[in-house]
């Protein structure tokens, strides 16, 4: 039974992340036309603010799922129940400390006068108010969700997944169409949370009979809870320092327009980093016995050229042909007024292929317990990305911020973190980048050709855009096999290509 629903839960979340990959492409550019650029902006802006404010809750959320799962791996039922009231308190609290926070920081929302008008920056205070009521409401309840985590109830969590990934753009548009602007969005988002968490209580309290205990007691507790989360509200803050305080400037300094555009434009680096880091992700169990079996460093740098390599076969394509095609791909997706996107796009996806492709590094650095020091660098180019962005933005708009954003992230990417690997952990980082450097001349090619061809040829309508983009695609993977892969690389490619056959014939 068990084994049948976590089956049907990797099933269901794949079914997932393909949903949610599918439903923007429709769905964006229907809302942006509904929305507006400027509404659409003081949306972005309210959940950068909220961002910041969301940051009260000092990482707590990471460490909800490992108490609760220590407790109930020794079946202490009351103590289980016990945690969930210690949460359900210590969440309560917090809620608290987030309304007034928003409250008083929706005061203070004057500065954006000198960008937006006076009725712009009431909608924002409006915004900013109503979001951190919602949050402040339905933190608690989180509690309810991580409990049916806990449980392993994949199937349960899946389905609610999926259809609130189904359901938030219908809801969304239904307040659109309805003529209720941005504030329609976050009530949307507001009757979304009121169902989900709804539900998940229902469940945990009804299904699987667990009731939270607030009168339970365990000295020192929560002391430790705090230190262990004290990383990863590290980690989050460099995450608003790095991703939301360049929405907040921009919309500051140039408009709330301006930030939607923005937006339109960073957004495809998430769908490089998803389709990447599917690969390194399953290594983390082996990497971590390697560590613990005292694996010679010399092994540990095979393992990191060998995915290095695999990931940016997929990642050169995908930026690559973004290169090439992004800029059709953003007139014909989103239409006229979002030309600066596509320097956007580049300047925000470039720097974040290094990391991807050196991901496998990242899980020998948690695996030795050793990531401190990149949390460490990461915040100080977070830091240098916030104030190249004050620095570069009103001279050059959202383009330079992107051009903080990038320059930010190479620094600590590339340089910093490429001499811990080589100096600290021992990864021979010179043969890495050989081997990436054999990789580059097919893809400079391919990238020389591409953008000749498009700049010529009018891909202009959906099918001719597909056409040129699968003439691509049928030019670029045969020449990868060719000049790109060595024989692991092809052998691992026929051995794929062998099963799906295999499978196909038994299914017929």
């Amino acid at each position: 039974m068990a084994r049948n629903e976590l089956k049907a839960g990797v099933i269901l979340s794949y079914v997932n992340l393909l949903i949610g990959n599918l439903i923007p492409f429709f769905y964006t550019p229907v809302m942006l036309e509904l929305l507006g650029q400027s509404e659409y902006g003081l949306y972005g802006i309210a959940n950068s603010v909220m961002g910041y404010i969301g940051l009260l809750n000092f990482g707590i959320g990471s460490a909800i799922i490992r108490y609760l799962s220590l407790y109930r791996a020794r079946g202490d039922r009351e103590g289980e129940e016990g945690m969930a009231g210690l949460f359900l308190k210590l969440y309560g609290g917090i809620a608290l400390l987030i309304l007034l926070a928003g409250m008083l920081v929706s005061v203070h929302l004057e500065g954006y006068s000198r960008s937006l008008s006076a009725a712009e920056v009431d909608k924002l205070k409006i915004l900013v108010r109503l979001m951190t009521a919602n949050t402040a409401v339905f933190l608690p309840f989180s509690v309810f969700s991580s409990l049916a985590v806990v449980h392993e109830r994949y199937l349960f969590n899946r389905l609610i997944n999926i259809l609130s990934t189904v359901a938030a753009p219908c809801l969304n548009l239904a307040m659109l169409y309805g003529g209720f602007a941005s504030v329609g969005l976050v009530a949307a988002g507001t009757l979304l949370n009121l169902i989900s968490y709804a539900a998940y209580t229902i469940y945990v309290v009804c299904r699987l009979n667990i009731r939270p205990r607030f009168g339970w007691r365990c000295p020192g507790l929560l002391r430790e809870i705090f230190v262990f989360s004290a990383f990863a509200f590290l980690g989050s803050m460099v995450d608003i320092l790095y991703w939301a305080t360049d929405k907040l400037i921009i919309g500051w300094a140039v408009g709330a327009a301006a930030v939607t555009i923005y937006n339109v434009g960073a957004s495809f680096n998430s769908y490089v980093t998803n389709l990447s880091t599917a690969i390194s992700g399953v290594l983390m169990p082996r990497i971590t016995s390697m560590v613990t079996r005292e694996t010679p460093s010399e092994e540990f740098s095979d393992l990191f050229i060998k995915v290095g390599r695999l990931q940016f076969l997929v990642v050169s394509f995908i930026v690559s042909a973004f290169v090439v095609f992004g800029r059709q791909f953003l007139a014909l997706w989103v239409g006229v007024g979002y030309e600066e996107a596509y320097p956007v796009a580049l300047l925000t996806m470039l720097p974040v292929t290094v990391p991807l492709i050196q991901n496998t590094g990242l899980n020998i650095l948690y695996a030795m317990n050793r990531h401190r020091f990149r949390s460490v660098v990461y915040l100080i180019i977070a830091l240098l990305n916030v104030a190249l962005t004050f620095c570069w933005v009103e001279r050059y708009g959202m383009i330079g911020a992107a051009a903080a954003t990038c320059l930010a992230y190479l620094l600590g990417n590339v340089l910093i973190m490429n001499w811990y690997y080589a100096r600290r952990i021992g990864l021979d980082i010179s043969r890495f980048w050989k081997n990436i450097g054999r990789m580059c001349p097919t893809v400079i090619v391919f990238l020389a050709a591409g953008l000749w061809t498009a700049d010529h040829a009018a891909l202009d309508s959906w099918p001719r855009f597909f056409t040129g983009a699968a003439i691509y695609t049928l030019l670029y993977l045969p020449a990868a096999y060719a000049f790109m892969m060595d024989r692991y690389e092809r052998e691992l490619c026929i051995s794929v290509l062998k099963k799906l056959l295999r499978r196909r014939k038994r299914e017929d």
